[in-house]
């Protein structure tokens, strides 16, 4: 190791002990971040920079990783700190839905520090969907759903190098694309399997619904309002509720029809079991043929593929396997090692990954 300005050491990949603090952001050639500054490095992050072709990290020379975090790693960090802030967001988000349906105006401090909240977290939290899978309640979806997609709508505009304050911006966006279902019947919002013709029209009014709410609360950025308008617009025009399509649906609303399709796809829910996370994301791709906006559905993919490479997994026969290498064109379908032995998922199509490893 070779001491490096501002109290950080330089250290070869080669030889460098698992946690160790990172004290620089890393990014892939598409401009994606690959590993945060701040976390504990672990084995499948150090897989990732070999791969990408990085020899040589910063890490903090003051570092004191207590025996717990070196055994633990990222998920101490996690631990202790995402799960409690996603929970105080949600308790926040319930409080604000309570309000906008019993006919009271929220204010935007409010909906500024229940963003602020998580939003620190979710800059420096690599893989953010591991975690929010063991946080998340089925009885819970509509809550927790919201502040999902504030999340992960701040990973992707992350990948795609948006400044700080419209990351902030499209984290609100996020967090209330759904608000305007305060205002709908909860025996439509929590019916346990699908809804009818009239139940489905007035579920696809809660986009205008939220729009008037979010204009009330009077936000500085005009991009918010305009998302959870159009979070429900597709790329060929056939969403709602005003059919428009590709470039004039609004930036952060592009993003924000990603998240949420994700998160739905990836939730267990009263009448079904969420999806693999890979199947999920097979399916985002699928849809941006028409539905989903495919920049944004690509960075979902990269990212998704990225954190998942050295990650162990469940197969559908049992047994636990690593994920040892990505497979772009059908990304539930990686290869991977069970012991000593490899798998190829693409050729042997009778077995599929079930989940993260617990």
């Amino acid at each position: 190791m070779q001491r490096g300005d501002n109290m950080f050491i330089r250290a070869d990949i080669s030889g460098l002990p698992l946690g160790r603090r990172l004290a620089q952001d890393l990014y892939a050639f598409d401009g994606h971040l690959l590993v945060a500054k701040g976390i504990v490095l672990q084995e499948s992050h150090l897989q990732q920079l070999r791969q990408r072709g990085y020899e040589y990290v910063y890490i903090q020379e003051e570092d004191e990783v207590n025996e717990n975090s070196l055994n633990q790693g990222i998920d101490y960090l996690i631990d202790k700190q995402l799960p409690k802030v996603f929970s105080i967001s949600v308790e926040s988000m319930r409080h604000m839905m309570a309000r906008v349906s019993s006919g009271h105006m929220i204010k935007a401090v409010e909906v500024e520090e229940c963003i602020d909240l998580v939003y620190d977290h979710v800059l420096r939290t690599y893989n953010v969907f591991k975690y929010l899978q063991n946080l998340r309640n089925k009885d819970e979806y509509t809550l927790q759903h919201s502040v999902s997609v504030g999340i992960l709508s701040i990973k992707i505009g992350q990948s795609l190098g948006l400044d700080t304050d419209k990351l902030r911006n499209l984290g609100i966006a996020g967090l209330l694309h759904d608000i305007g279902k305060s205002m709908i019947s909860p025996d439509i919002i929590n019916k346990p399997g699908p809804l009818d013709e009239n139940e489905f029209k007035e579920i696809q009014k809660h986009p205008v619904y939220g729009y008037r709410i979010v204009n009330g609360i009077k936000l500085q950025d005009y991009d918010i309002a305009q998302a959870v308008l159009q979070h429900h617009e597709h790329q060929d025009g056939n969403g709602y509720p005003l059919g428009v399509q590709g470039d004039k649906i609004n930036d952060f609303a592009r993003i924000i029809a990603v998240a949420d399709v994700f998160d739905a796809l990836t939730s267990d829910r009263a009448y079904r079991p969420r999806m693999p996370l890979l199947q999920a994301v097979d399916i985002i791709i699928k849809s941006s043929c028409g539905q989903l906006d495919p920049l944004a559905s690509r960075r979902l993919l990269s990212y998704v593929l990225d954190i998942t490479t050295g990650e162990k997994v469940i197969l559908s026969t049992g047994e636990e396997a690593t994920v040892m290498l990505k497979n772009e064109v059908e990304p539930a379908r990686p290869l991977v090692r069970i012991g000593d032995n490899f798998l190829d998922l693409k050729t042997n199509r009778d077995v599929f990954i079930k989940d993260f490893a617990r």
